[in-house]
């Protein structure tokens, strides 16, 4: 209970515009981490810490443990030959075990005024992190390679320690990116479903991607039809509640694409309808997962909300009984802009 009253408070304190707190900017020999990884150990937390190498040299990866994270973070001081500086962190890898790890780490970021709450967050799908912090892999190098791709082409929007704070704070189920180790290092996974304590939920491949149009964010992704690509991007998802004298009876969830035709790409009325169908799979897929979980990790009943403020009290009280079986209707509009 004191570390979810923590959050509230730090949630706040967000709210009110005072979110950008100071960081330390130390220089010289320090090791700079970028990526920081927290597992739970058989005694207290273990902390992984990668920072990014020079060429040709090798990944320059440490280790802490202790009882909190603050004491786990503060035993990677001594960690290797250079200063460790944990104050820019910009990737927190959690391991699939560590969910009951979350709550603290997150008090412990805003306690902290040397760490960023802007830091992005992220599940791997491991029971400890040993093998992404391994001395042959380069998670500080992989990750910075994700983002590099990310600014491009990404079916997802980053999910910031502060986010994650403020859902949990309100009690909010919260939807993590994913990843998980593969041939090539970390890799996109889809997401984590995380509501009270725990992974409720690994919504994965379709299901991700209809996640993710079902949280309105924009978002990018190829789509294809046989031989011929097409760039799509995601404008948000309009989430419309039905009522009939004041009982919740139903959601309309409407979605729009634009695509640029790219790689001989022929704008026929069947491939674009057969993108749209796509599409409005994937959200019914994602809606089933979270309806299963019984958790609105898209934030429908915000937005829905938003769309009917007059009726905020209704959708309110009725959300949570009512989100399981209610009856939804999902339509996509794509529009497609024919390249020169």
């Amino acid at each position: 209970m004191r570390r979810l009253v923590m959050l509230a408070l730090a949630a706040a304190f967000l709210l009110t515009g005072c979110g950008n707190l100071p960081q330390s900017q130390e220089t010289g020999s320090a090791a700079v981490v970028s990526v920081l990884g927290v597992a739970p150990a058989d005694w207290g937390i273990t902390v992984y810490a990668a920072a990014e190498s020079r060429e040709g040299e090798a990944p320059a990866v440490y280790q802490g443990q202790g009882a909190t994270p603050a004491a786990a973070i503060q035993s990677l001081a001594g960690a290797g030959d250079q200063t460790v500086s944990c104050a820019h962190v910009e990737h927190v890898l959690l391991a699939q075990s560590g969910a009951r790890e979350l709550e603290e780490l997150l008090s412990y970021a805003f306690r902290d005024q040397r760490q960023s709450t802007e830091s992005q967050l992220w599940v791997v799908r491991s029971e400890d992190l040993s093998q992404v912090f391994s001395g042959t892999s380069d998670p500080a190098r992989r990750m910075a390679v994700l983002k590099s791709a990310g600014k491009d082409k990404q079916g997802f929007q980053p999910v910031t320690l502060r986010q994650a704070a403020a859902a949990l704070a309100e009690g909010a189920p919260l939807l993590i990116p994913a990843l998980e180790q593969g041939e090539d290092g970390l890799a996109l996974a889809g997401f984590a479903l995380y509501d009270k304590g725990q992974f409720t939920a690994w919504l994965t491949g379709q299901s991700a991607l209809g996640a993710a149009l079902l949280m309105g964010d924009p978002i990018r992704w190829t789509g294809s039809v046989e031989d011929r690509a097409i760039a799509l991007q995601s404008t948000g998802c309009q989430a419309e509640p039905l009522l009939t004298n004041g009982r919740l009876t139903g959601l309309s969830l409407r979605c729009h694409l634009e695509g640029v035709s790219a790689g001989g790409w022929i704008s026929r009325e069947s491939d674009v309808a057969q993108l749209e169908k796509e599409a409005a799979q994937a959200m019914k897929e994602a809606l089933e997962s979270l309806r299963q979980a019984e958790a609105d990790g898209a934030g429908l009943k915000r937005r829905a909300g938003l769309q009917r403020p007059l009726a905020w009290p209704a959708i309110s009280r009725q959300w949570e009984e009512a989100f399981p079986r209610l009856n939804v209707k999902i339509s996509v509009r794509l529009t497609v802009t024919e390249q020169d």
